[in-house]
């Protein structure tokens, strides 16, 4: 079968995609954002470490000062107020990282892209209906399929990084608080560490993933193409003849100068070109008027009521129609012919003369 105008096989126009990006739709995985996440979190966690045990410790020394003291409100107001110190003094710089890494990662994608057209209300967001298509369609098994993986993965990953540790962790109820934690923080670390290394895998893989998805769904048909075309360039036909109406005005603007015009040149009879010359102001000889099939009678009518002369050269009227404009000098290459008409012109101005060849 032939290709149908509506398949989409066109790649999309730079048009379509600064549209797309206006309206929010751009290329982004969350996959990355989840790597970088995990990554950061893990440079935070390792770097603060001995600051977070150091808290932690203090935390347990001063608990155990109040040990022997009834827990009274006033007491246990204390120990609250230190927990929440501890809490925050421990977990702000992770907090902060977090936050900072998630906005950073979000940038980054977007390129400081914000559109509040996702967040306008879209009757198709709450359709039932809308809904189940989605969850249904292949975009959706695919990601149920990519989410079922990453479990399984990291599933696998914290059994192999728990494993490596099996003979301590089985006798852990002998060990001190401060082994059990140190223990507990180690293979945290290695979850974190190796979860963070194939979480950025996934986002390379998902970022390129995504932006295929991107790209073919931002496919054109030819007829959006052409669309688009004539609705930011205007519609050829309509271009072309607005051109030539513009140029028609300019040329009919051009017949009140006819009469100052030393000399009309004609082909003879489908083109007239009016050329002006005054040496004491022009550079070079100038067309004041042109015109075809009506305009050039009507200029030619207006050369004999002002006792213009008139003068048939077929070659340079062309010449002349085609590649001077309307107030422009005459074009270098054919100062010699034009001159030679002036000279023949001048010889004659005060005399009426018909039409007639050179």
């Amino acid at each position: 079968m032939g290709e149908q105008a509506g398949d989409k096989t066109e790649e999309p126009t730079p048009h379509k995609l600064r549209e797309a990006r206006k309206k929010g739709q751009i290329v982004k995985s969350k996959e990355v954002t989840t790597a970088f996440l995990l990554l950061s979190s893990y440079y935070v966690l390792k770097a603060n470490a001995p600051m977070m045990w150091e808290e932690i410790n203090k935390y347990l020394y001063f608990n155990y000062s109040f040990i022997s003291k009834p827990l009274t409100a006033s007491i246990f107001g204390v120990l609250l107020t230190q927990a929440v110190f501890t809490f925050f003094k421990v977990l702000t710089p992770l907090f902060l990282t977090i936050l900072g890494v998630a906005v950073l990662a979000e940038i980054l994608q977007t390129q400081f892209n914000f559109s509040t057209d996702p967040l306008m209300p879209k009757l198709s967001k709450i359709n039932p209906l809308e809904g189940f298509k989605r969850m249904f369609s292949m975009k959706g098994i695919i990601e149920l399929i990519k989410s079922l993986a990453k479990i399984g993965i990291v599933l696998w990953i914290t059994y192999k990084a728990i494993f490596a540790d099996i003979h301590k962790i089985l006798t852990v109820s002998s060990l001190p608080l401060m082994a059990f934690m140190r223990l507990t923080g180690e293979i945290v670390m290695r979850i974190v560490t190796r979860v963070g290394i194939f979480y950025l895998m996934i986002a390379m893989l998902d970022y390129f993933y995504q932006r295929y998805e991107f790209m073919k769904g931002m496919r054109m048909s030819k007829q959006e193409i052409k669309e688009e075309y004539k609705k930011l360039e205007g519609d050829p036909q309509i271009k072309q003849r607005m051109r030539q109406m513009a140029r028609e005005a300019a040329m009919s603007r051009g017949m009140g100068k006819v009469p100052s015009a030393d000399v009309v040149v004609t082909n003879p009879t489908h083109i007239a070109v009016a050329i002006k010359y005054d040496a004491s102001i022009m550079k070079a000889p100038q067309v004041i008027a042109k015109g075809q099939l009506k305009l050039a009678e009507k200029i030619k009518a207006i050369a004999e009521e002002n006792n213009i002369p008139i003068v048939e050269k077929v070659e340079l009227a062309r010449a002349l129609f085609a590649s001077a404009e309307i107030g422009g000098e005459v074009p270098f290459d054919l100062y010699r012919t034009v001159a030679e008409v002036l000279a023949f012109v001048y010889e004659i101005k005060k005399q009426k003369r018909q039409p007639r060849a050179l």
